[in-house]
């Protein structure tokens, strides 16, 4: 199952205890606006009425390549958007960590693309690759211009005329390092780990429908999107943007040529692999 269509929707309110939407910290508040309208315009008002910073970004739940996505702070624009098909409303991340590029004379948006194995519901058992993708915007980051896509979204690959940055994730943690002194990358990752493990906790707590099925036979992969806020506190919180199910690893392939091959031999093989982190 794609998280995206079903899973991933009601996992803040299954990991939630006391069912408060500000209570799962690494989801960014969600609503879908085919079922939960009425809930979505209630918070926007509320948010509203207290003078909040109140952007979100709207997109389709069955597309991808950045199609049809939206951000404004327009009540009234966004309840015409479900008219081109199914949404979800985002809050969007208006404190992200940002990742200084010269060549861009500033700092920029990036996510962060992790490869989750899944072998096993019942009990969980699940695994991550340890080479992760980075994406970066082209433009400094500003809460403005939403139209510009450069500024503001991160998937350069499918634009012609845009260039792409490519950054291996090794040299994407030493740079790191130098730009976040005070926050190693290790203790980063851990909270992204975790987040994680979270995550398939809740996706597999309920049956079908609503959660992913036991079957010892099968396997997933999946491809799980992330940025990095700042919180009030002046934290590193990693928050989850969307998991896709059997994602394009093509870019995998190039940069990592044993990807396949480690995967295979974990999945199906069991052999244990030192390419992989056990969650």
């Amino acid at each position: 199952m794609d998280f995206a269509e079903g899973v991933l929707d009601s996992v803040q309110r299954k990991f939630s205890k006391d069912n408060s939407i500000e209570s799962s910290k690494w989801l960014p508040i969600t609503y879908n606006l085919k079922t939960e309208i009425s809930n979505f315009v209630s918070y926007f008002q509320h948010r509203e009425a207290k003078g909040l910073e109140n952007y979100w970004i709207v997109k389709p739940y069955n597309l991808a390549r950045s199609l049809d996505i939206h951000i404004t702070n327009n009540l009234n624009y966004i309840m015409r958007l479900p008219a081109t098909g199914p949404k979800i409303a985002q809050k969007y991340i208006s404190n992200p960590v940002l990742f200084f590029r010269p060549e861009c004379d500033g700092s920029v948006k990036f996510d962060i693309r992790y490869v989750i194995l899944l072998q096993s519901v019942k009990p969980l058992k699940a695994h991550v690759y340890k080479e992760f993708f980075l994406r970066f915007a082209n433009k400094p980051f500003e809460l403005k211009d939403f139209h510009d896509f450069e500024k503001h979204f991160t998937v350069m690959n499918y634009e012609e005329h845009v260039s792409m940055k490519h950054m291996l994730c090794s040299e994407f943690k030493i740079t790191w390092e130098q730009q976040y002194p005070n926050f190693p990358w290790n203790d980063v990752e851990k909270s992204i780990l975790d987040m994680f493990k979270k995550v398939l906790e809740c996706a597999v707590k309920e049956d079908p429908p609503c959660g992913i099925a036991h079957d010892p036979q099968s396997r997933a992969l999946y491809a799980a999107d992330l940025m990095l806020e700042w919180t009030r506190c002046r934290e590193i919180q990693p928050k989850i943007l969307e998991i896709n199910w059997t994602p394009d690893c093509k870019r995998a392939c190039e940069y990592y040529p044993d990807f396949y091959n480690h995967i295979f031999k974990l999945q199906f093989l069991n052999e244990a692999c030192d390419a992989f982190i056990e969650l």
